[in-house]
């Protein structure tokens, strides 16, 4: 193109360009006229029709009829992994328990402290064996909406050790670590069935629950009775009636020798109002029959108990019992929580000498005095005087460490009219226990507890001379002097329900007051024991679980005729 044609073209673009600009600058510079356009409204959209006011009142409808909810739907129970655990509609589960377990303690060919020398399977067995087994089940809503049951039993087969006798009599051998596993048989540790929601209702009666059977209470103790309970959950009533025998736990020798129980309590909890009150007051009462096999005298405990909770993370809580109208033991405890992951209870009981000695149908000493008596089992001396009381603390760091420390402490509070006792000793205690998790499955732990008894006077030794009786050291003075325990654990856990193993030790020191002498008899003053578990559990599949478990420990010094104790169990369940 000839370069004059283009200079031309380029002059009238620029003047056509300039005279477009000062045209704007005049339309800006006058009054603008805007004109507001509306676009069509979407055809989702409609608008409601105007109310018209209703000169007469609507008629009052009806409420309908309350409707059913509908069935539950499937919701099983599941661990981390997603594992489903267990249908929630089932209404039958069922589990088995089946294991085998043996025992055994070597002979050292040491004497005993006492100087005789045991001979192994005439006076002691040094090896035992037997099976045992666990029964549960449970139904929900099987043949009658508002029916549960539930039963758990024991059994087991216990061959006793014995041996041949001078006159061709079997004569029984001591098992080498005396147990309760020493007889054949099966019992029935609970069966009850229990209906609710089988009243109308109208008044709450539909919150009232029935059980019949042998079940465990909670009252001023817990009492496992056969018989029935009658209970009351409401939002702020809360009551309940029961009786029946009490059901024997310890010794087949009590069956014929169980006294009557009755009976009731009653919880308001004040906090189920419309303004709540952060306070709950709860009442028990407890009353058993006479049993004259045992000489023991009817008796009737009742406990009376406040709750008051100021705050979401603090609970103080105070209680009271009685023992046949006299005071037998006061207990205050308090407890707070500090950002979801610390928290402190601090707890101190009173007992007086009006409390029972072991449970409530324990109450007045034998009247022969026999201590070989099975209900002497445990027999902790008079009741007296005490005041017990412990701190614990325990939090979570970097979510990976936890950490508890504890104290306690046990004061005399005899009177001049109060005996002696040596096992109601003063006395300090500290310890504390921590466990680190490493990825989740791992976890190490370590504890340890320490004691220190302090008795009321010092043992003086007896010195074994010749013509030189003395007396023996007064019954308070009496006992060990204190005890120092170390523990160690590594778990590892692959999952819920599927493999877990522990490892521990654990030794054990405690001392001794001297209380004899003797040159020629070394009576040891402390005792050292060490030992340790390795247990291994294994699902295999939902509901079969496997179960093993070794124990062994070293030597002890107070039974220096055997070298130490030894426990393998194995165990299989089967969950449906």
């Amino acid at each position: 193109m000839p370069l004059g044609v283009g200079a031309a073209g380029a002059s009238v673009t620029r003047r056509v360009i300039t005279a477009a600009v000062l045209a704007v600058a005049a339309s800006a510079s006058a009054d603008p006229r805007l004109t507001i356009t509306h676009e069509p409204p979407p055809r989702s959209l409609r608008m409601r029709a105007r109310a018209v006011a209703q000169t007469t009142p609507p008629a009052r409808i009806k409420a309908p009829m309350p409707v059913a909810p509908p069935p539950l739907e499937r919701a099983p129970e599941t661990d981390e992994q997603g594992t489903v655990l267990r249908d929630l509609r089932q209404s039958v589960s069922f589990s088995l328990d089946l294991g085998y377990q043996v025992e055994s303690a070597s002979s050292s060919g040491m004497p005993s402290l006492g100087g005789d020398r045991h001979v192994p399977g005439r006076d002691y067995a040094q090896l035992r064996s037997y099976g045992f087994g666990e029964v549960f089940g449970s139904t929900r809503g099987l043949g009658l909406a508002s029916l549960s049951t539930y039963f758990a039993s024991r059994f087991q087969a216990v061959p006793r050790p014995q041996r041949t006798g001078p006159m061709g009599t079997d004569v029984a051998v001591a098992p080498p670590i005396a147990t309760w596993f020493e007889r054949s048989g099966l019992e029935l540790r609970s069966g009850w069935a229990e209906v609710r929601d089988f009243l109308p209702r109208r008044w709450g009666l539909s919150r009232v629950r029935f059980r019949a059977g042998s079940q465990h209470v909670y009252g001023p103790w817990v009492t496992h009775l056969d018989g029935f309970h009658l209970a009351y959950d409401g939002p702020i009533l809360t009551g309940s009636i029961y009786a029946g025998i009490r059901h024997s736990d310890y010794t087949r020798a009590q069956s014929e020798q169980r006294p009557g129980m009755f009976g009731a309590s009653a919880r308001f909890d004040l906090r189920g109002l419309p303004t709540p009150i952060p306070i709950a007051v709860q009442g028990e009462w407890l009353a058993i029959s006479a049993a004259s096999e045992t000489e023991q005298p009817s008796s009737s405990s009742g406990l009376l108990q406040g709750d008051w909770r100021p705050r979401r993370d603090i609970a103080v809580i105070a209680q009271g019992r009685t023992l046949n109208g006299r005071a037998a033991s006061q207990r205050l405890e308090v407890r707070a929580r500090y950002r979801q992951v610390t928290n402190l209870v601090f707890d101190i009981t009173r007992r007086t000498s009006s409390d029972w000695r072991w449970d409530p149908s324990l109450t007045a000493p034998d009247r022969d005095g026999d201590p070989t008596l099975a209900r002497r089992y445990l027999d902790l001396g008079p009741v007296v005087p005490q005041y017990v009381g412990s701190v614990r603390a325990g939090t979570l760091i970097a979510e990976n460490i936890d950490l508890l420390i504890r104290g306690a402490f046990a004061a005399d509070a005899r009177g001049p009219e109060d005996p002696p006792s040596s096992f109601a000793a003063p006395y300090l205690e500290i310890g504390g226990a921590l466990e680190v998790r490493l990825r989740r499955q791992v976890a190490i732990g370590g504890s340890l507890l320490s004691r220190n008894t302090n008795h009321a006077a010092p043992a003086a030794p007896i010195v074994d001379v010749r013509d030189s009786p003395q007396m023996l050291p007064a019954v308070d003075a009496r006992g060990e002097e204190g005890f120092t325990e170390l523990g160690a654990s590594v778990k590892l856990t692959l999952g819920a329900r599927r493999f877990s193993t522990l490892f521990e030790v654990y030794g054990r020191r405690m001392r001794f007051g001297e209380l004899y002498v003797d040159p020629l008899l070394a009576v040891p003053v402390d005792e050292v024991r060490i030992g340790g578990r390795v247990t291994l559990d294994a699902w295999v599949g939902r509901t079969l679980r496997l179960f093993a478990a070794y124990d062994v420990s070293s030597a002890f010094d107070m039974y220096p005729e055997i070298t130490g104790y030894r426990s393998l169990r194995l165990m299989m369940s089967g969950v449906y």
